[in-house]
């Protein structure tokens, strides 16, 4: 299925500003180097096979002009992937209402959990607070770059940039391109340890041969052989991985994300999510590689349409962003609400005087955290209440509550509010209070519509029988919202929405074994939650960190 003809979610700089970022990440030092160890490579391998011969092998000019053609795509590979970029998503940025009529059409109306004829687009998609605009559907924001980066896999430090959909092809290439020459440059060197042993055998004396070594060529040679070798297993390995991203047309994060999807989904008893872009083997390395006359052509952008890439029969481009949204909201439902106790300020520069007088206030031990020394710090005073979603050490991380209280009125996946790390110490926590939104413990179950729609609520997630895609229940305005229509009343039996639509409480189905990629829907699953994502029930000594 193909996405809209119109599209708006391209980096639209061009000449001298598309010119002037892609320098500045060429210019950084990572770039630099690698360029450098390149070339010291090549012409290290080029003088001891070529213009000064060991003469162990015969290494002709046909050999010289296939070595060079793998040093240049290797070399092409790269500055491609580093000029190019990963394909950035404009700040602000929001679909079209052209893109959203268009896409919307492939939603399945029983597939809803109330009937709407129009979703919001927040429900869609989600919000990144640091661009203040909606990401494409594979699109993740990276804290390195500063940015939204289009089908995100990775940030490279060797590139100076993220690995996304605009230079993924030429990344694949070049972390292909980089073992075959290096192992071409391998066993030219090679032929130095020959000489070594032959050296060894006829000297007459150690001191002899220690001379020998310790001759620039030699030892140069020698150093070049040495960093052919860790550089082809390391880049060879990450070759190896690649392959699962081309084949399967998927990202490391996306690996993650239906990691996530599969314990979430096993926990409520939902369908199996099914991955949207796995098109198929030789589908998946067209949207990678493009056609496979241009597989070995280097330097080229990675082919098909970066904001909505055609996914497979059967699904929707909102399939894993509405996922996404689905598995934030369930950490925000096992986060706590704690009151602040003491003043904290997270103003400051990470600077010897600034984490000694942390040690001074708040003791040793809450200066070997690395997380609080590196990211954003949060500002509170007393009175005021944090939403805590996870805990490392001595540093709990959170946002503060929009209206002050503990019941979490405002914040929801969208909430533009602070948030950062802060000491534990300045929060009460045997006051913490869990997460929760009006009619939350009412709305709890299986629901059925008036038209004969089955929905499934459990915690802050909504969803019918008939459908795999999940939605959330906010808190928004004073109202709790579903779809972007308002709750006017629930009992625990009856349901009222604006807008006429009631929900009639149905008794809890028998369990069953699972068929047809169900999960089993076991008593009590509500409680149980598994290693990976733990609840934080309350941030003490012996609070971890969540994932």
């Amino acid at each position: 299925m193909a996405g809209p003809t119109h599209f708006s979610g391209r980096d639209h700089q061009t000449g001298f500003d598309a010119c002037c970022t892609a320098s500045r990440r060429l210019a950084g030092v990572p770039p630099i180097l690698t360029i450098l160890l390149v070339i010291f490579l090549s012409l290290s391998a080029v003088y001891h096979g070529w213009i000064h011969p060991i003469g162990f092998w015969e290494h002709g000019p046909i050999e010289l002009v296939l070595f060079s053609t793998e040093v240049a795509c290797l070399l092409i590979s790269y500055l491609a992937a580093v000029l190019r970029g990963p394909g950035f998503v404009p700040f602000g940025w929001c679909p079209t209402e052209e893109e959203l009529s268009t896409l919307r059409s492939s939603l399945d109306p029983a597939g809803l959990p109330v009937a709407v004829e129009a979703p919001p687009v927040s429900d869609l998609l989600q919000w990144c607070a640091s661009c203040k605009g909606y990401k494409p559907p594979r699109a993740h924001h990276c804290s390195t770059c500063g940015r939204c980066v289009l089908s995100m896999d990775h940030h490279c430090p060797w590139t100076n940039t993220c690995i996304g959909q605009i230079n993924m092809k030429p990344f694949v290439q070049f972390v292909h391109f980089v073992p075959i020459a290096t192992l071409h440059a391998l066993v030219v060197h090679s032929e130095l340890f020959i000489l070594l042993v032959y050296g060894w055998k006829n000297s007459r004396k150690s001191m002899d041969f220690v001379r020998v070594v310790i001759r620039l060529r030699i030892l140069l040679g020698l150093i070049a052989w040495f960093c052919c070798l860790v550089v082809m297993l390391l880049v060879g390995t990450l070759a190896w991985e690649m392959e699962h991203t081309v084949v399967g047309n998927i990202s490391m994060i996306e690996e993650y994300v239906l990691e996530k999807a599969e314990m979430r989904r096993r926990r409520t008893g939902e369908r199996k999510f099914v991955y949207p872009y796995d098109l198929g083997r030789k589908e998946n390395f067209a949207a990678v590689l493009g056609s496979s006359f241009s597989w070995l052509v280097p330097g080229l952008a990675t082919p098909g349409e970066p904001v909505w890439p055609p996914v497979r029969a059967g699904c929707t481009h909102f399939d894993i962003s509405t996922e996404q949204i689905a598995q934030k909201m369930e950490k925000l439902q096992r986060s706590m609400v704690m009151p602040v106790r003491e003043h904290f300020t997270g103003e400051g520069r990470c600077c010897l005087s600034y984490w000694c007088w942390i040690c001074f206030r708040f003791g040793c031990c809450a200066a070997c955290d690395c997380e609080a020394c590196g990211e954003e710090r949060l500002s509170v005073e007393p009175g005021q209440a944090v939403l805590i979603s996870k805990s490392e050490g001595s540093w709990a991380h959170g946002r503060k509550m929009p209206d002050g209280g503990l019941n979490g009125t405002g914040i929801t996946d969208t909430s533009d509010v602070p948030s950062g790390w802060l000491p534990r110490r300045v929060l009460a926590s045997s006051e913490a209070v869990p997460y929760e939104i009006p009619f939350q413990k009412e709305l709890q179950g299986h629901w059925e519509a008036a038209d004969g729609r089955v929905i499934v609520v459990k915690g802050l997630v909504a969803r019918t029988t008939a459908s795999n895609m999940p939605f959330v229940l906010r808190h928004e305005a004073g109202a709790v919202r579903l779809l972007g229509i308002s709750l006017e009343a629930c009992d625990g039996k009856t349901a009222q929405w604006c807008g006429g639509e009631v929900w009639t409480k149905q008794e809890k189905p028998v369990p069953a074994a699972r068929k047809g990629g169900h999960w089993p829907v076991e008593d009590g699953l509500d409680d149980v939650l598994d290693d990976e994502l733990p609840a934080l029930q309350a941030v003490g000594p012996d609070s971890k960190k969540d994932d």
